[in-house]
């Protein structure tokens, strides 16, 4: 009798061992090995998974995708790595997007959650000085740099003064001064060019942003600060800059106001 239970009991596991595999081992075949969930502030961000072949198939690829567009630029350059791109959140609340990363008949899944950009801090600065300098044609337009700041220029004005604060802006417009040896710059409302486009009554991205000076009169590259949006009012006897920028990782306005009179150096 025991050899007849014998008999039964390996016949039932030679059974078990042929049958067909299940879902675990079906998706066995790639593994994450990072993170399922990420977590990430609003501002645009390189990001990565890893991952390994438990069961490598001749002839198939790692492929990565997104159920977003903000979630782009998949990279495959290092084997069990996949690099990848995410936005900036333009919204002031979060979002989420999923990975999936296939490999043959195999996959699993990364779910990213984006921090939203919440509205920006005000902040308005009235007692700043504005000075500047006027450079004649410059790539077909005239051209203004405007300089706000706390603590003015230096011997060479330059904007180098020690603790110094000073917004800057590399203004491009088709009007010239009307008095050359007392320059100010024309009425109007001009946008800030994010894009460096080199459009006309714009203020440029490359030369135009928020500079905080250390004790020596210089300032890193961390502290020059770029501009995320921007407009310049002249009125008469008044002048005032509306920009948007981070402040350690935080999104601010900074509104800057001058009035009274001003002349800019004529560096023409």
């Amino acid at each position: 009798m025991k050899k007849l239970l014998s008999i039964v009991a390996l016949f039932a596991l030679l059974f078990t061992a042929c049958e067909p595999a299940g879902e675990d081992a079906k998706n066995s075949a790639i593994k994450l090995t990072t993170d399922s969930v990420v977590n990430i502030s609003s501002g645009s961000a390189m990001g990565f998974l890893k991952y390994e072949l438990i069961a490598p198939v001749e002839g198939a690829k790692v492929e990565a995708t997104a159920d977003v567009d903000w979630i782009n630029n998949f990279g495959y350059k290092e084997m069990g790595k996949i690099t990848y791109t995410i936005d900036k959140n333009p919204d002031e609340g979060p979002r989420t997007g999923v990975i999936t990363v296939t490999y043959d008949s195999s996959s699993f899944t990364v779910t990213i959650n984006q921090a939203g950009n919440p509205a920006p801090t005000n902040k308005t600065i009235t007692d700043f000085q504005l000075q500047g300098k006027y450079y004649g044609i410059q790539a077909g337009m005239y051209n203004y740099y405007l300089i706000f700041s706390d603590l003015g220029l230096d011997s060479d004005n330059m904007y180098s003064v020690p603790n110094a604060h000073y917004y800057l802006v590399d203004l491009f417009l088709l009007e010239a001064p009307a008095d050359l040896d007392n320059v100010t710059i024309p009425v109007g409302t001009y946008e800030f060019d994010k894009s460096n486009s080199g459009f006309a009554n714009t203020f440029t991205d490359t030369y135009s942003w928020y500079q905080i000076n250390d004790a020596y009169g210089t300032a890193s590259s961390k502290n020059q600060i770029s501009y995320e949006s921007g407009k310049l009012t002249v009125e008469e006897g008044k002048v005032t800059l509306e920009v948007t920028l981070y402040i350690d990782d935080v999104l601010e306005k900074h509104t800057v106001v001058y009035e009274g009179d001003y002349a800019f150096i004529n560096e023409a």
